[in-house]
């Protein structure tokens, strides 16, 4: 049996989860699962952020601001259509881009799941030397 969203992301009961931008489907597969939900804001110490892009572009930046909302053993999801939807949609999203960008602040990518059938969240967590 697949894992349900919470555990695929790896957030445990309890925890606070800020979700950005998310479409209805992933509120509803988070929502009764024992976490802290807050759909479009943030709040100190997050255990986790699910952010949804639309660009490439000024990502480090959000990124790095992002990273000061989160537990220092927290993690940020980027949630991106896969490469063809996000054709079809005409957003300017490339992960070599976005990948790039957001290594060059304290934060590195260490796990990737599919969210549905046309988005997939990469996970990014603090360096260990900066935590």
């Amino acid at each position: 049996m697949e894992k349900d969203l919470r555990e695929k992301l790896g957030i445990k009961p309890g925890s606070k989860v800020c979700l950005l931008r998310p479409d209805e489907d992933t509120i509803s597969r988070l929502a009764g699962r024992e976490v802290d939900l807050i759909v479009n804001g943030l709040e100190e110490n997050c255990d986790a952020i699910l952010y949804w892009i639309d660009r490439s572009k000024g990502i480090g930046e959000k990124m790095a601001f992002l990273q000061s909302k989160i537990k220092p053993d927290g993690r940020i999801w980027l949630i991106m259509p896969k490469k063809d939807v996000a054709r079809k949609r005409n957003l300017a999203i490339d992960w070599d881009e976005v990948q790039k960008e957001v290594l060059k602040t304290k934060l590195v990518d260490n796990k990737v799941v599919a969210i549905n059938e046309e988005e997939y969240g990469a996970q990014f967590v603090v360096r260990k030397k900066y935590r």
